[in-house]
């Protein structure tokens, strides 16, 4: 007994798949990090693309074989997949904002080590707000809802849909939504490291023979990092619900580019 030879619609939707489900799971985050191995990522896209193909194919629209048609629509597939990733990556660019900007206030600036994730150095204190971003994503299962909104794509927003305007008012404020997370979770430390640095001017005015700048480095380290850890319940509540608003955020930002 032979097996059905696919025909060229099949071939090119299956294709069309792949892109959108290779993109996502390669920019993902935690998924798609560098250390994951590329074994890992391969099976899991080939995975994924092979379980939504029959769910999916009835609802893809006749595809062009014209070649420059065919390639503006993987282009297509490859630019809604990166968006999707990138709503993901904001919350983790806030983590790394705020650390980094923790590690400059307490004069660590200097002390950084290699990221794996981006090839390149980052700040100590950014390093560990990463991982333990890391680890709240795993334990919040963000990466089900980039799942799930990527099985809701091919529904709400099928291959070759147009796209409207108002999606991209949702990436903004999305966008927007980053400074804000940032700076709530770098406020404490920014906060209480804005008064030592205010009392020690008045010191160093008051007193000129005291050394203020060997005074502050250790000061302001070792006071830095108490206030980061009393402050880290509420720094994971802020991630937790960043990661959780993503069930919502992802399937509200394909209905919205839609048009719905």
């Amino acid at each position: 007994m032979f097996l059905p030879v696919p025909s060229m619609q099949e071939i090119m939707a299956a294709m069309m798949i792949f892109l959108r489900v290779s993109t996502i799971m390669i920019l993902i985050p935690v998924l798609g990090h560098n250390l994951v191995p590329g074994t890992a990522k391969a099976g899991l896209i080939a995975l994924v693309t092979i379980l939504l193909y029959p769910v999916v194919s009835p609802n893809i629209t006749v595809i062009s074989p014209e070649p420059v048609m065919f390639v503006l629509l993987g282009v297509q597939e490859i630019l809604l997949a990166a968006i999707l990733a990138m709503l993901g990556q904001l919350v983790f660019t806030a983590v790394q904002f705020a650390g980094q900007v923790m590690s400059y206030q307490m004069g660590m600036a200097i002390a950084n080590v290699f990221d794996p994730a981006t090839s390149a150095q980052g700040a100590v204190i950014g390093q560990l707000a990463s991982i333990l971003a890391m680890l709240m994503w795993l334990a919040v299962g963000a990466h089900h809802a980039f799942i799930l909104a990527l099985a809701e794509s091919f529904s709400i927003l099928p291959i070759g849909s147009p796209w409207f305007f108002s999606g991209w008012e949702v990436l903004n404020d999305a966008a927007a939504q980053m400074f804000v997370l940032g700076l709530r979770l770098v406020a404490p430390v920014l906060l209480l490291l804005f008064f030592v640095y205010v009392a020690l001017g008045l010191v160093s005015r008051a007193v000129p023979q005291i050394q203020v700048f060997f005074v502050s480095f250790p000061l302001t380290v070792g006071l830095g990092l108490f206030t980061f850890a009393l402050a880290l319940p509420a720094f994971m509540s802020l991630v937790h619900d960043g990661f959780l608003s993503l069930h919502h955020d992802l399937p509200y930002f394909l209905r919205r580019l839609s048009g719905n």
